[in-house]
């Protein structure tokens, strides 16, 4: 039951799943709430209230009904665009981050509830649902969406001039990254406490489908392993490609029947593509796409790619406080291999811009100081190595004597001697 519920919570946490369900859930409430302006009305003595007209009430819920049609359209197309621009501007792994934007699932939940709500008032008065005191309560609860909707239009306009930027779109991969890297440097084994080791033989667990592995069910592989009196090693870390013949995990040997062996995968959800909530590497990974299409020929935008760098410069660098979060006692985990984080991260990128001297020279400045100030050991050692790959690339490909030398100075400056292969 609570691996079903975990799953369920990844799925309602999806943004291609919120953008329903948030507009769906204000629907109700909006239809909840032209329905129980009566109810509140028969409650009160008759005639208490003011009297509004109906022909009042029935004009106002008009203007709702009509505008909020035509602003729902024009925000939904509005947002399909910003989708596309993220996609083309940054990176196609950055749409779910535009998709996930609060302010633009508010705005739009709250256009299409508003449009619900007015026509469902404006069927029940025709009909002559309300009595004076509903009719009272109605246009209070009118005026009182009306303020609210002028409000959150204004804040959709704010919006709008920023929703599918390049910069904006950057902003939201960096932020969800550093989240990433901050619940990652709380707990770099997820809470796994147990440091010993099964006794052979063991049973392995496979994984049931290939895909990526985007979550792990801590709490549940706990709560299996205390009821059936085991352990558990977990040998895979979110972000790795699984195929159905990948060892996932380990049991003692005396522990697996069919049942139980699929209820102990079900811990370990596999999906076609990565997420970031616990893959820290993900995003570094997204915002190292995002300056590869900088620097691409049809593109050539160099600036790009160094405003990445230094995004990346700054997640790496960050102080991090470690412990805390719930601890596993039944649970071990392999360790997280943070050493490639800054390889694959840079040197695709000096790859595509290995022409561009000032990527080459802004790429040094910050490995070094990754290497520098990251709390992480493994990534500032792997920095100083990256940072001396990155040399060699360029100085194969830059064409110009004075830019190789300066790039060349630099690296000595920044590292000391250049490292002989």
């Amino acid at each position: 039951m609570t691996n079903t519920f975990y799953r369920w919570l990844i799925a309602v946490k999806k943004p291609a799943n919120q953008l329903w369900l948030v507009p769906a859930y204000w629907a109700v409430f909006a239809v909840i709430f032209a329905f129980i302006a009566r109810f509140f009305g028969d409650m009160l003595q008759a005639g208490i209230l003011p009297d509004i007209e109906r022909s009042t009430l029935d004009g106002l819920l008009s203007i709702v009904a009509s505008s909020m049609l035509s602003v729902s359209t024009f925000s939904l197309s509005i947002m399909v665009s910003a989708f596309s621009s993220a996609a083309n501007g940054a990176t196609p792994r950055a749409m779910n981050l535009v998709m996930a934007d609060d302010n633009t699932r508010t705005a739009i939940a709250s256009f299409i509830a508003a449009f619900i709500y007015a026509v469902i008032a404006k069927t029940a008065l025709g009909m002559e649902y309300y009595g004076q005191n509903g009719r009272f309560i109605l246009f209070v609860g009118t005026i009182a969406v009306m303020v609210y909707l002028i409000v959150t239009l204004i804040r959709w306009v704010f919006t709008l001039s920023q929703l599918g930027s390049l910069g904006n779109t950057l902003q939201k991969i960096s932020t969800k990254t550093e989240s990433a890297l901050d619940h990652y440097y709380i707990s770099t084994d997820m809470g796994a406490a147990w440091k010993g080791s099964l006794q052979q033989p063991v049973r392995p667990i496979y994984a049931k489908q290939p895909g990526y592995l985007t979550h792990i069910d801590m709490m549940s592989l706990q709560k299996l392993a205390e009821e059936h009196e085991t352990y558990v090693s977990i040998i895979v870390r979110p972000g790795k490609l699984l195929t159905p013949n990948t060892v996932v995990a380990c049991l003692s040997a005396g522990q697996g029947d069919a049942d139980l062996i699929d209820k102990f995968v079900g811990c370990f959800v596999i999906s076609q593509e990565r997420t970031y909530a616990q893959d820290p590497q993900w995003g570094l990974n997204v915002l190292s796409e995002a300056a590869q299409r900088a620097l691409s020929p049809g593109i050539n935008d160099p600036g790009t790619a160094i405003s990445v760098m230094v995004m990346i410069l700054r997640l790496l660098t960050k102080p991090h406080s470690e412990g805390g979060g719930a601890q596993y006692d039944r649970l071990s985990i392999i360790a997280a291999d943070s050493s490639q984080w800054v390889p694959q991260t840079f040197l695709p990128i000096a790859r595509d811009g290995a022409g561009a001297a000032e990527v080459g020279l802004t790429m040094q400045k910050v490995l070094a100081g990754i290497a520098a100030n990251s709390q992480d050991p493994y990534i500032a050692a792997s920095a100083a190595d990256t940072a001396h790959a990155v040399l060699k690339r360029f100085e194969q490909i830059l064409d110009f004597k004075d830019d190789k030398e300066k790039l060349l100075q630099q690296h000595r400056e920044l590292f000391g001697q250049v490292k002989q292969d």
